[in-house]
């Protein structure tokens, strides 16, 4: 009899200890951190992606807030929250340092500016000075706002102003300029060669002895973020060959693996 009391007793025990680890595994799923990311919006494709194979792994759920790389720097400021900044050069990374926003940088891909035209480039787009044509309708980024149109700037040195005053229209993202190509609103953009990848019925051109220099993507877990271990974790799946890379690999962009800055 005794021996029966004590064995009930030990299958109740083991049967509550099950529960509670249930319990305990459940809640702790539920409870994954949220993160909060800024990111370039030339970046978005992959980083949805990332996102929702980073959420099937781990359970963390991630808040991607898009827009040109000058001006998230702007949001994080007013909102002084956030885990993560995604920029598409390393200019605004540097302005991100001196502005006290980051806690640790990694290295994420390179994007190259590329000259696009609509398919078959029937404006016969050949050299710079096509650009400026009367009838070239030159769509740009607002370096002001964009990482496109700062790298387009620095690249064209003395050659931009005139550009600038010629542009049919100037945007705060390249997706909104590389839009307007693809619906045919314009006939020349600046744009990221992975972005011209992502919109039908645009290519790039080269225009002879002309350079427009490449860029390096940065990821940044930021000064402000309440959670920064689990940022960086997620910043480092991004790099993973297997996890984000993959991901950033099959949408047409460069992976860096050089030491960060």
């Amino acid at each position: 009899m005794r021996n029966a009391l004590g064995l009930i007793l030990l299958t109740l025990a083991l049967s509550i200890g099950a529960v509670m680890w249930l319990h305990r595994d459940t809640r702790s799923a539920n409870n994954a951190a949220t993160l909060t990311l800024f990111c370039a919006v030339s970046l978005k494709k992959p980083m949805e992606a990332a996102a929702a194979a980073y959420r099937a792994e781990t359970g963390v759920e991630t808040l991607l807030q898009w827009g040109g790389s000058g001006t998230l720097l702007g949001q994080i400021q007013i909102a002084k929250r956030g885990d993560l900044l995604i920029t598409a050069d390393a200019g605004t990374l540097a302005d991100a340092r001196k502005l006290g926003l980051v806690r640790q940088s990694l290295p994420l891909v390179t994007q190259q500016p590329v000259f696009a035209v609509r398919t078959g480039n029937p404006k016969g787009i050949r050299a710079l000075s096509d650009l400026l044509r009367t009838d070239v309708r030159l769509a740009l980024a607002n370096p002001e706002a964009a990482s496109i149109g700062r790298s387009t700037r620095a690249s064209l040195g003395e050659d931009w102003p005139a550009l600038a005053r010629h542009a049919t229209v100037m945007k705060p993202t390249v997706t909104e300029i590389a839009g307007d190509l693809s619906l045919g609103a314009v006939d020349v953009a600046v744009l990221w060669d992975s972005t011209v990848r992502q919109f039908k019925g645009i290519e790039a051109v080269t225009l002879p002895g002309v350079t427009l220099q490449p860029e390096h993507a940065s990821l940044a877990v930021l000064a402000v973020s309440a959670q920064p271990e689990a940022a960086l974790r997620f910043g480092q799946f991004l790099r993973a060959p297997k996890g984000g890379g993959r991901v950033f690999k099959e949408h047409g962009f460069t992976l860096e693996r050089a030491a960060g800055p």
